[in-house]
């Protein structure tokens, strides 16, 4: 392997590691790897939790002769001195998307196609996934023409319903799983972002509503009416947070994904320009909860303001009868709760929407000049303090906290609660 090659990706992954990953994927001992290089396959902004490369590769095979190209995804964490990948792997989140690929989204894969009947795709498929260097090599499905929306413009309701669409056929096969074989989401499936186990973002939660504090310095009338709510807000997040994700007696609950929002979803497209499937990714995340914390957290940061701030209910009844639906056809066996109690269930979780608002989405849509990482939320530095300063700073932003501010305020999100 060159030296270009090797300062692209992690030393490990040699010419003749690829190589045997691909005979066992295409079930071909012949095959030959004639070329191989590797690129990032993230942009700054779209991934606080791995590191993505793209592998590129020509090969021949003895049914043909001729040299085949292709791509596929590796993932990675981050290098053992990066201060995240101690932080997330108390979480458990690469151990668990191993676990996801490997031993969930099969499952989950065939009964959306064969029961539910839709034959598109639910996810990548996987190449390979190697637990001693916690790696997952997959599809690269931008090969297929899928492409992720832009996160700073974030969907439209053509491309909610699809992701809804999709969001509830996953969680109702997940549902009818868990009843099928008891016991497969008991391990390592209870560490979403707030959990009774662990407080690892703590400091990056205080830090950020810290910096957004700082920043109502700027318009006099949010500081008046918000600013002694968010520095309230900063003692009590985690728990709040942790109120918002218990399970209450009789919500309906199921694997959610954890971290849906603009970037981990591709969308595939007709000829007209209108999406046609959408895909799920990254699972490092997904949790056994309730549904509602999907909901809120897509509706936070991913869709058009016009439908985050007028249209969820209607949002959360489509989603509901694509649900029931699901579940019905599945032949699930639990109860499945009316609109009137499934519309409670979403209320009770509202405060998933305050740190989604308050926190994830005003990093999801940093398009700033600086670092911009997990690191940086976490540290006291002066450059640590300049990138959560810059995040709230930004025009876009504090335009958005126009009204984010008064949604969750209106609710009585940001009072004691």
């Amino acid at each position: 392997m060159s030296e270009e090659i090797i300062q692209n990706g992690p030393a490990w992954l040699t010419r003749d590691y690829v190589k045997k990953k691909l005979c066992r994927y295409f079930k071909d001992d012949t095959l030959q790897l004639k070329k191989l290089s590797i690129n990032p396959a993230t942009a700054k902004g779209e991934n606080y939790a791995s590191v993505m490369s793209r592998i590129n590769v020509e090969y021949i095979t003895k049914d043909s002769k001729d040299i085949q190209d292709g791509t596929f995804l590796l993932k990675t964490t981050f290098a053992d001195k990066d201060p995240a990948a101690d932080l997330l792997t108390d979480y458990g989140v690469y151990t668990r998307e191993m676990d996801m690929y490997e031993q969930i989204l099969p499952h989950l894969g065939k009964m959306v196609k064969e029961e539910l009947n839709d034959p598109r795709k639910l996810f990548a498929a996987t190449v390979n996934v190697d637990r001693e260097r916690d790696s997952i090599i997959f599809e690269d499905l931008s090969q297929e023409q899928y492409n992720v929306a832009c996160r700073l413009k974030k969907l439209d309701l053509e491309h909610t319903h699809l992701v809804l669409d999709k969001l509830a056929k996953f969680h109702a096969a997940a549902a009818v799983l868990a009843e099928r074989q008891p016991g497969i989401f008991d391990v390592n499936y209870d560490r979403g972002y707030f959990n009774k186990h662990i407080r690892g973002f703590e400091p990056t939660n205080r830090n950020l509503l810290m910096a957004l504090s700082r920043s109502l310095e700027l318009n006099e009338g949010l500081k008046e009416r918000y600013q002694a709510k968010i520095d309230r807000l900063v003692d009590n997040i985690m728990d709040y947070g942790e109120r918002s994700t218990s399970h209450n007696p009789g919500d309906f609950l199921t694997l959610a994904h954890g971290d849906i929002w603009t970037t981990n979803v591709m969308f595939q497209y007709d000829g007209k320009g209108h999406p046609i499937n959408a895909i799920l990714i990254d699972f490092q995340f997904s949790v056994w909860n309730s549904p509602a914390i999907d909901l809120h957290y897509f509706f936070s940061t991913s869709i058009h303001d016009n439908l985050r701030w007028k249209h969820q209910p209607e949002l959360v009844q489509f989603y509901y009868h694509k649900l029931v639906k699901s579940l019905k056809k599945l032949k699930y066996s639990g109860t499945i709760p009316s609109l009137f109690e499934f519309q409670q269930q979403f209320r009770a979780r509202a405060f998933y929407a305050v740190f989604s608002s308050l926190i994830f989405e005003p990093v999801m849509l940093y398009n700033g000049t600086e670092e911009a990482s997990v690191a940086q939320g976490m540290a006291e530095t002066e450059s640590g303090i300049r990138f959560r300063d810059s995040v709230y700073a930004a025009d876009h932003i504090r335009e958005e906290m126009l009204h984010t501010l008064p949604f969750l305020d209106e609710l009585g999100l940001l009072d004691e609660m």
